[in-house]
């Protein structure tokens, strides 16, 4: 848990005494560990009492932004890190044991001081309200509304329209600043994660672009100069995602069969991608494609591959186990993959993939190195609607 107090002196920040147990003499926020079943903002209140000696009525909650989790390397540990923004209405700052001084600083000087890690990202997510949605940007919420209810596209497909939406908020953005632009910026990275939760490739290439346009708006001082180096961190991720999924295709066709059948489901570009290959060197492959209830979208991943001169049987889910014992390869895509090499996919992958195990026909998944879920890594609860398979 981490608390930013500010005035119209700045914000605050603390400098952490040689008594605490860590980051001795780094600058940080008003922290604080969460006892078991505590609520976040009852502990953030408690924690500016007692380190800087301002009480609930010294003090007015701004706001509270999405908690925040990041890998500390020295520490070994992922933090869960809860931000809360506070504004000082009376009283005055007096320290307990854990600092030696503060300070009041610019909230886009965080840069010149050596602190805790991860201090500035947890106060970008409460310096602005994220909610907020300028006007300008109102016809850009609604496409991150429609790749939300986007059940046909597969995760690549998915990510890389992410970050077509960031482009599109770089270029109509009436911000005039660098800061106000990386704001909108990190409004909707915020509302694409939040849009397609189980999405591992809109999570990482969204991430990507505001790492690279994090950095960079500190190195321009022109908005139109920053708008384009955006703009071009934006190729080179896309760029680098496309050649990944291409990789991933190429190095794929050597597990197939050179002549037999293949059980897919659901819809994957990258999957398409390897039996486009595949047909090309000369496989003779008819391709098993589940309609893939409730969405159905294995009905247009069939006539895809219909379109390809790939020949293609369109089945209904239930009738997997009757065909298996005519399938040599089951091969699908991924929407994630999970820290244990778990595979998170469409509902019904799991059903799939053990009955080919229960009749000998090996499972292959492909995709992307987007696709591996760094929030699995630091702890987030999968919250996706769909299965896992292994």
């Amino acid at each position: 848990m981490t608390s930013f107090l500010k005035s119209r002196e700045g914000i605050l920040l603390l400098r952490r005494s040689s008594n605490v147990g860590s980051y001795q003499g780094k600058w940080a926020g008003v922290s604080g560990y969460l006892e078991r079943d505590e609520i976040p903002l009852q502990r953030a209140r408690i924690e500016v009492l007692e380190e800087v000696g301002l009480d609930a009525e010294d003090t007015r909650l701004v706001r509270s932004g999405e908690l925040l989790r990041a890998f500390d390397e020295q520490e070994g540990t992922v933090w869960t890190i809860y931000p809360f923004l506070f504004e000082v209405q009376q009283g005055s700052i007096r320290l307990d044991w854990e600092h030696t001084e503060h300070k009041w600083i610019s909230a886009d000087d965080f840069r010149s001081y050596e602190t805790v890690p991860k201090l500035n990202e947890a106060f970008e997510r409460v310096r602005w309200d994220l909610s907020f949605v300028p006007p300008a940007l109102s016809e850009t919420e609604t496409a991150v509304t429609a790749l939300g209810r986007d059940r046909l596209h597969g995760a690549s497909h998915l990510g890389r329209n992410s970050i077509r939406i960031l482009a599109k908020v770089t270029s109509v953005s009436t911000a005039e600043s660098n800061a106000e632009l990386f704001r909108d910026l990190l409004s909707f990275t915020m509302k694409l994660r939040r849009a397609q939760p189980s999405m591992a490739t809109i999570r990482n290439l969204t991430g990507m672009v505001l790492n690279e346009a994090g950095a960079a708006r500190f190195d321009l001082t022109s908005v139109d100069e920053y708008r384009e180096a955006v703009r071009a961190a934006i190729q080179r991720v896309m760029e680098n995602s496309i050649a990944s999924a291409e990789d991933a295709s190429r190095n794929c066709v050597a597990l197939l069969p050179g002549e037999g059948n293949v059980l897919t489901h659901s819809y994957s570009s990258t999957v398409r991608r390897v039996l486009e290959l595949a047909t090309k060197s000369r496989h003779k492959l008819t391709v098993y494609v589940t309609e893939s209830s409730p969405g159905l979208e294995g009905k247009q991943f069939a006539n895809d591959l219909a379109a390809l001169g790939i020949p293609t049987r369109l089945i209904a889910d239930s009738t997997v186990h009757s065909i298996m014992a005519d399938v040599d390869l089951v091969l699908v895509g991924a929407d994630s993959i999970l820290a244990d090499g778990s595979v998170v996919n469409k509902i019904g992958t799991s059903a799939i993939g053990k009955a080919g195990g229960q009749s000998g026909v090996p499972l292959a998944v492909v995709c992307e190195t987007a696709k591996f879920s760094t929030q699995d890594f630091l702890g987030e609860p999968n919250r996706s609607r769909k299965s896992s398979s292994t």
